[in-house]
């Protein structure tokens, strides 16, 4: 499992990340705007993702299994009610981090 400094690195990229993809827009204009932004949800999803698992890390929770299972759970459904794409690009984002942050092993 990452460290803290590595966490607040990889939190900071995706913010970055984030920015970029919405070329520094209001998330939530580009929500309500029903336009496909699978870009920007991807990273906000990573961004998401991550924030909570820091939060939920420093209350001594099981951060990987419990916050990692909660995003692949959705991403799931998600998948299999074939919601919006920007829905599952946003579940996604959050597996894929989240897949950064625990160990294998």
């Amino acid at each position: 499992m990452v460290d803290e400094a590595e966490l607040d690195r990889l939190i900071e990229a995706a913010a970055a990340d984030l920015d970029a993809a919405s070329g520094g827009g209001a998330l939530c204009a580009i929500s309500r705007s029903g336009r496909p932004a699978p870009a920007v949800k991807y990273h906000e999803g990573r961004w998401a993702a991550l924030t909570e698992f820091r939060r939920v890390r420093r209350e001594g929770a099981e951060a990987a299994d419990e916050v990692g299972g909660r995003w692949q759970a959705d991403l799931d459904r998600l998948t299999r009610q074939q919601a919006d794409a920007n829905w599952i690009a946003y579940a996604q984002g959050g597996v894929d981090a989240l897949a950064d942050v625990v160990d294998d092993g």
